[in-house]
């Protein structure tokens, strides 16, 4: 029996509350992520699954089958591309955080979440969508910082309806406006979820064939707004000397 025929898991409200509170305690542990979403999965999978199949663009990319990993490990390449475009600000952005493409299979490993592939179609969608995520970040213009990883979850809702996202982006703006004490943080992450739901829908995009694209005709092209009050924020928050890196893609 595949993940497409399997049963749904329950929902688990004790490994969930673990892992936030795990999360709360250290905002950068992505590792915790993967246990809340794992323990919050219930039907929601079964949802996305129908969602891809129903629309031209993901029946085309559950076709292919076409693996995103090894285009993101072509470090090389993408350092090559054109200043502005999608692939070169995602191979900056990486360079800039100390990340990887495959530091985040990493972490589904460590957090015992990589099981072999069954030939499913919801292992494909799940190895996309968890590849997928600092292309989120580029694409939406949000930063690594602890309220540019709350509003990416907030944006990345409307397209992956990972219900941990929703969890940890709500409770996330409440602490984060009791802490930072800046106005307008709510708004910003508010306006995230908008702005990911009046986009494109980005799962199902060909993102290996738009990597060579300029980022902000494709962010057009895409209907991608910028995220005015997420910079405003932050822009505040450095005003009152908290050291929050630039978000990607940014012009000085």
């Amino acid at each position: 029996m595949n993940l497409d025929t399997a049963p749904p898991t329950p929902v688990q409200p004790l490994k969930a509350l673990k892992a936030l509170l795990a999360l709360r305690r250290n905002p950068q542990d992505t590792r915790q992520v993967f246990l809340l979403t794992e323990a919050l999965r219930g039907r929601s999978p079964f949802k996305l699954l129908a969602r891809f199949r129903a629309d031209a663009q993901g029946r085309e990319r559950l076709a292919e089958r076409r693996s995103l990993l090894p285009t993101l490990r072509r470090t090389d390449w993408l350092a090559a591309l054109p200043p502005g475009t999608f692939g070169r600000v995602y191979h900056d952005f990486l360079a800039e955080e100390n990340l990887s493409a495959q530091g985040l299979v990493d972490l589904a490993r460590s957090a015992g979440l990589d099981q072999g592939d069954d030939g499913s179609d919801r292992f494909y969608i799940g190895c996309r969508l968890r590849d997928m995520h600092d292309l989120f970040h580029v694409l939406s213009g949000y930063g690594r910082d602890e309220l540019g990883e709350v509003c990416v979850l907030a944006f990345s809702h409307p397209h992956q309806g990972t219900r941990s996202f929703a969890v940890i982006a709500s409770l996330g703006a409440f602490t984060l406006r009791r802490r930072w004490r800046v106005p307008g943080l709510l708004g910003a992450v508010w306006q995230a979820w908008r702005q990911g739901k009046a986009a494109s829908w980005l799962a199902v995009q060909p993102l290996e064939s738009l990597l060579t694209r300029d980022l902000r005709e494709l962010r057009q092209a895409l209907n991608i707004a910028p995220p005015t009050r997420y910079l405003a924020v932050t822009d505040q928050a450095r005003a009152m000397g908290r050291a929050i890196p630039q978000p990607p893609g940014r012009t000085l």
